[in-house]
């Protein structure tokens, strides 16, 4: 008798396995890249500013056209993967994202800086939704939200691991250096994708074909070791929306298209409070009296901060309701924007201690949303839902480097600055609770 199987359910009563934990520590490798990028920007800003003469102004529109690459490629790739597949996907972005943070190390001034960054950012905002989505994928519904967050990790991680890395490099060997491990390392892991990542089994089973069966059925037998042989096995990989058309009109069917438009507002405000802090952390404290050692460190043990609170919040979201979590992460966001304000003029000392604790709810919080996307979009639009809400964080990643830069040059205290946008964690912690409210009233339920 043939045996039908959903490849959207295939996991769900299956232990997790090794196969499964390669896969998604591949995709966590993927996001590292978004991490990496973040702190090296921000840990070599003023070395650059110094090396190009530049303002801090002129440095914040350079890194908001580093935003507008990721933006595009999150949205439009996202999209492509979700017809063709993820993998040689995730490939090409990955390199092109490493060929193009190498290039910064030649830079001459402030606008090939820019252009370089906005291609590397196409790349980046290619391959982090699909990772994201297509690790997903190999996790069972109930751990949906909890694994993507812990791949999501890996964003944190690559700044936790490139601001140590900057703390000893920057000193010895120039802010160059810092752009040539960043040029390595994702051409590096682009190898591994290509050699070791298997290809999207909803992508498989949708495409129909004899062979792309065939790879199917084999990816699954990795997991379940008591398949039936392909002959014997029906793969479906059915749609639960209702919509017809591409998948960008999917998310706005039904029910989904209050919560994309809510989940997109969280996304911009969250990418603003992120890239508002941490663009500019190692200029806030060299303000503060910061030595070039000091300001890495500081912005190292904020992501620190940061991964500690991944895992964490990895293992709340799947014990207690998922939204709550988020709306109490950002309650907590607030009161560390403060603190973090408040205390950077400190001992070095205190603000390790304080850069932790930020770490630990503002990027805990932007994390908990990867979570919370991964969780309430259907499989056949994921990758879509992810990228285009990922894209719509990019404009806050945007507009924050540039406002930030504004402040600055009006000569704006550490503690105002952190004040007055710290309060965008508390207008995110009111959406999620009109979100709550609307996805209680819906068809799908809340997660």
């Amino acid at each position: 008798m043939e045996k039908v199987i959903n490849v959207n359910e295939a996991f769900d009563d299956l232990p997790f396995s090794f196969y499964q934990v390669w896969v998604c520590l591949l995709c966590f490798s993927v996001v590292f890249f978004d991490g990496f990028d973040l702190t090296v920007i921000g840990v070599t800003i003023p070395k650059i500013a110094a090396h190009l003469g530049a303002t801090p102004a002129e440095m914040g529109l350079a890194i908001s056209a580093g935003q507008l690459g990721p933006m595009i490629g999150a949205v439009l790739i996202g999209m492509l993967a979700d017809r063709f597949g993820r993998k040689k996907t995730m490939f090409v972005c990955a390199l092109v994202f490493g060929f193009f943070t190498f290039m910064i190390s030649h830079i001459s001034s402030v606008e090939e800086l820019a252009l370089y960054r906005f291609l590397a950012g196409l790349g980046m905002g290619g391959a982090i939704p699909n990772a994201l989505a297509f690790g997903s994928e190999f996790a069972p519904s109930r751990a949906r939200a909890s694994l993507s967050l812990y791949m999501w990790a890996g964003m944190p991680t690559g700044a936790m691991i490139a601001a140590f890395s900057a703390a000893y490099l920057l000193p010895h060997y120039g802010w160059q250096s810092v752009y040539y491990l960043g040029g390595l390392i994702p051409v590096v892991i682009a190898f591994l994708v290509l050699l070791c990542v298997p290809e999207s089994l909803h992508h498989l089973v949708r495409t129909g074909s004899k062979n792309a069966l065939s790879k199917a059925h084999s990816i699954l037998s990795r997991v379940d070791k008591n398949l039936p042989s392909i002959g014997n096995v029906k793969l479906t990989a059915p749609s639960t929306s209702k919509a017809k058309g591409g998948p960008i009109k999917k998310l706005f069917a039904g029910d989904l298209k209050v919560t994309t438009l809510l989940i997109w507002a969280l996304f911009y405000l969250s990418f603003y409070l992120l890239w508002i802090l941490f663009s500019w952390v190692p200029t806030l404290l060299k303000q503060s009296g910061a030595t070039v050692q000091q300001y890495s460190l500081g912005f190292a043990f904020i992501h620190l901060g940061s991964v500690i609170a991944c895992f964490c919040i990895g293992r709340c979201m799947s014990k207690f309701n998922k939204l709550n979590v988020v709306k109490y992460l950002f309650f907590g966001a607030f009161v560390a924007m403060l603190a973090f304000g408040y205390f950077s003029s400190s001992s070095f000392y205190i603000v390790i201690v304080v850069s932790i604790f930020t770490g630990m709810l503002v990027n805990g919080g932007n994390s908990s949303l990867m979570g919370l996307a991964s969780a309430v979009y259907p499989s056949e639009v994921r990758a879509t839902g992810i990228g285009w809400a990922y894209g719509i964080g990019k404009i806050g990643s945007l507009i924050a480097p540039v406002i930030g830069g504004l402040y600055l040059s009006r000569n704006w205290s550490v503690f105002k600055i952190c004040a007055i946008n710290g309060s965008s964690a508390l207008i995110i912690a009111v959406i999620v609770i009109i979100l709550q409210r609307h996805m209680r009233a819906s068809v799908s339920g809340e997660v």
